[in-house]
């Protein structure tokens, strides 16, 4: 009756110490948590030889760990048991991980499985013990077993949880990278596209240009005749002559003014975000359309509000929309009469700005002014389908809207807002 008190406390208390496995094996790599179990087998329990073998989940060599010392006889009787079991766990058992201990003894052993069907590995242990395995010894490392394989099965969670981490954060650089690479060549579309559009647009208006450089390059030959004439003189008539140089100073710096804007107008480098007063820019778009608006008959109808504050963005890209807005306009009333344009800007609501260009023309068709600003879209007979959607793309980088409806009596008003500095 004695001897059943000590065993049974030995057994309490060896239950004790194996129910506080659990608790320290949380987040440990397999083979850390497979040689604590077979040091606790040799060590806490008693037993002469451990062996802990663990399946590698991602189908590699299995985790093998040995604690104390076994026979080579124990070893051959081991592997034996392998042999009957799964395909996985018989590989041989590697002797430079085994130390032996030959001397006159015999070892009893008993294997028990890892998990449901051993899915998790197995513990092989052997004792001297003559009564070796008892019905408490198989209760102990059944217990064992069943710990480590749930602290296997979480450090094989957590494994798979970083795998999968790592997995969805290298899909998400992936991605990103995508993304950026995709929208830079967007922009180098856009970029591509606005160039052409101004190319174009400057085949248009290549009359207007024209146009405005020989004013003041008719003024400079006129006035430089004139200086010659006074010069020419018997008496040198200084004082006209003077005037008439500077007349020809104004009328050059003005030559230089037309050529710098148009300059930048068209080409292909966008300028800074500066701060633009977007009354002074609709002014000088009118200059250098100024020739086809005569040509065309067409009447102009300016309405500018004077107390307009400054909005910041790149004034060669709100040059391009204003433009093609414009010659749009001119092109709608060419077979029309009569020919207003109207070109309005306003406050139209808190820190934004409104401009409105209204022609009396033929008007865009109603079905289609969901589609007037997609790109490749057109209803002109030779368009590209590409100066819309640059107006957009224009006006939508600057954080502003563009959109078109009716005119109040016929033809079409294109609208488009901005914020302005202040907002």
């Amino acid at each position: 009756m004695a001897d059943e008190n000590v065993r049974l406390r030995a057994a309490l208390r060896d239950l004790v110490a194996l129910s506080t496995l659990p608790a320290g094996w949380i987040g440990i790599e397999p083979r850390t948590i497979a040689a604590g179990l077979a040091d606790i087998l040799t060590g806490s329990l008693g037993f002469d030889f451990a062996l802990v073998r663990f399946l590698n989940p991602s189908g590699g060599a299995t985790i093998d760990v040995t604690s104390g010392y076994a026979t080579r006889e124990f070893l051959d009787w081991l592997q034996a048991q392998f042999s009957t079991l799964d395909e996985s766990l018989r590989e041989p058992i590697m002797a430079s991980i085994v130390s032996l201990d030959d001397e006159a003894k015999s070892l009893r052993g008993v294997v028990v499985p890892i998990g449901f069907q051993a899915h998790a590995g197995l513990v092989a242990v052997g004792c001297e013990r003559s009564d070796f395995p008892t019905q408490t010894d198989r209760m102990l490392l059944t217990v064992a077993a069943n710990h480590a394989a749930t602290a296997v099965r979480s450090a094989n969670l957590i494994d798979e949880r970083r795998r999968a981490e790592e997995e969805v954060r290298q899909a998400r650089d992936e991605l990103e990278m995508k993304v950026l690479e995709r929208t830079a060549e967007l922009h180098r579309t856009m970029a591509e596209l606005a160039h052409m559009n101004r190319v174009a647009t400057a085949g248009v208006l290549s009359g207007s240009i024209a146009h405005e450089i020989n004013q003041p390059l008719s003024a400079i030959v006129a006035d430089a005749n004139a200086a010659q004439s006074w010069l020419a003189r018997t008496e040198p008539d200084i004082k006209e002559a003077s005037a008439a140089l500077e007349s020809i100073e104004t009328a050059g710096r003005r030559a230089g003014e037309i050529v710098a804007s148009l300059r930048g107008m068209f080409k292909k480098e966008t300028q800074a975000r500066l701060p633009i007063d977007i009354n002074k820019l609709i002014c000088t778009v009118l200059a250098i359309v100024r020739s086809e608006v005569q040509k065309h008959r067409v009447e102009l109808r300016i309405e500018l509000d004077e107390s307009l504050p400054d909005l910041k963005g790149d004034q060669v890209q709100l040059q391009q929309v204003v433009l093609n807005l414009v010659m749009n306009a001119i092109e709608a009333m060419q077979s029309v009469e009569p020919r207003m344009l109207s070109i309005r800007s306003c406050v139209d609501r808190s820190n934004f700005i409104r401009v409105s260009i209204e022609d009396t023309g033929t008007g865009v068709d109603p079905s289609r002014m969901d589609q007037i600003f997609k790109p490749m879209f057109t209803t002109k007979e030779r368009g590209l389908g590409i100066g819309l959607s640059i107006c957009r793309s224009i006006i939508e980088s600057h954080n502003g809207r563009i959109w078109v409806a009716r005119g109040s009596e016929r033809g079409s008003v294109f609208q488009f807002e901005l914020p302005t500095d202040a907002h």
